[in-house]
């Protein structure tokens, strides 16, 4: 009878086990292949399973993580329901049956203009009856206070460098301008659209790439 009651056991772990895995594994995407095991995994109260696949970069929480290039996949029909790509950093979380996208910038937003992580926008997928539904994205940046006297002192040192070309500090110098743009900043905003014109200095590259996602980021908040 005991030996009865352990088959009975390992062939229901089996299964479930055999189920989990079936039922959610990650498909070809562009940071995953078919087959991979998932980052994260949430399942709705209408049964639906979802897998977010790509490069984890770490585990924030017990329901959180920290991702980057990657697709949320409907386990059952392998659909790719969202992507994001490389240059994209993500925190991924479930919370009250809701799966929540933050799309993250990295921003000299801390203080003394230390670089961190802040949330610029977010995407929920929730269920509807018995599907799921991707709603479009929301605000997700949150103005912040900036102090004053590092501000003044910040714009009172792009007023000796207007016009003077190239400088090897444009990625704290756009970053700096974003960040007070965002934070409703007339003068930066302005001169962080005019970066060009402003230190008479066409940028390519880097700082080029740097200077167009600052000011996507400016509008799409501003919208």
């Amino acid at each position: 009878m005991k030996q009865t009651l352990l088959s009975i056991i390992f062939i229901a772990s089996s299964l479930l086990l055999f189920g989990q895995e079936s039922n959610c594994k990650c498909f070809n995407g562009i940071g995953s292949s078919e087959g991979d095991n998932p980052s994260f995994t949430i399942e709705f109260k209408n049964g639906i399973i979802l897998s977010v696949c790509g490069y984890e970069l770490e585990k924030v929480a017990q329901n959180e993580i920290r991702i980057t290039e990657f697709n949320v996949f409907n386990c059952k029909t392998g659909e790719s329901l969202v992507e994001f790509g490389a240059v994209q950093t993500c925190n991924v979380k479930s919370d009250k049956n809701e799966l929540i996208i933050t799309e993250l910038e990295y921003l000299p937003a801390g203080k003394n203009w230390k670089w961190k992580l802040i949330p610029i926008r977010k995407q929920i997928i929730k269920e509807t009856g018995n599907d799921v539904v991707v709603l479009p994205f929301q605000k997700a940046f949150v103005r912040n206070d900036i102090d004053q006297a590092e501000t003044e002192q910040f714009l009172k040192e792009l007023e000796n460098l207007k016009g003077k070309g190239f400088n090897n500090d444009f990625e704290n110098i756009i970053g700096k301008l974003e960040v007070l743009a965002l934070n409703n900043n007339s003068i930066a905003e302005n001169i962080l659209i005019n970066f060009e014109k402003y230190f008479n200095f066409e940028l390519d590259g880097a700082y080029a790439e740097q200077w167009i996602d600052a000011k996507a980021t400016l509008r799409w908040i501003n919208k």
